[in-house]
């Protein structure tokens, strides 16, 4: 497999590097999810079983007293659901500094997605270009050297930047669309 081959290879699995990494998240999110609901319902089954046995063998206002506790437990069990509904909302727009030049977290918009993507896409394009110009242009089989890249630097660091803007453009964009975002879902 010739480097023909592999540089359009390579920039594509990049480019589908986000849809895979959204598609594990969702799937590990939405397991924990049903193990949360699942221990809920568990804990529900069983205050409802202990009340009921205990309505068997205990006095009225034993019962009473129990009835307000599990009562109690109840809607501690509700509050610390909400607690990590909105504890997880909050922190999910704070990203430290490398989640944001890297854009690693996964978008909640479409054109979170897009950017996103347009992103990996002209960060693998820079990457294979620098790699590139490490090989002569003439011979594709020969071994990668400091000395074609150093010859042609007159080329290379204009191309660079270049493209490094325009990754640097789509990293801004993303973030305004993810912040955009989280401005909506705190209004509603």
């Amino acid at each position: 497999m010739s480097i023909k081959e592999i540089i359009p290879l390579l920039a594509a699995l990049l480019g589908l590097t986000p849809v895979f990494l959204k598609w594990l998240n969702d799937r590990s999110n939405e397991a924990a999810r049903r193990r949360n609901i699942q221990q809920a319902k568990e804990q529900i089954e069983f205050w409802q079983a202990w009340l009921k046995a205990q309505r068997e063998v205990s006095t009225e206002e034993r019962f009473n007293e129990l009835k307000k506790e599990v009562a109690r437990k109840l809607d501690n069990l509700m509050q610390k659901e909400i607690a990590t509904d909105s504890d997880k909302k909050d922190t999910e727009h704070k990203m430290n500094f490398f989640r944001k030049v890297l854009l690693a977290y996964f978008p909640h918009t479409a054109s979170g997605w897009i950017f996103h993507t347009f992103y990996y896409i002209t960060l693998s394009f820079i990457i294979m270009f620098l790699y590139g110009s490490f090989l002569p242009t003439d011979d594709l089989d020969a071994e990668p050297s400091w000395s074609y890249f150093i010859n042609d630097l007159d080329i290379i660091i204009p191309m660079f930047l270049f493209f490094a803007a325009i990754a640097f453009g789509f990293q801004r964009l993303a973030i305004r669309s993810e912040k955009k975002y989280f401005e909506r879902t705190k209004e509603s």
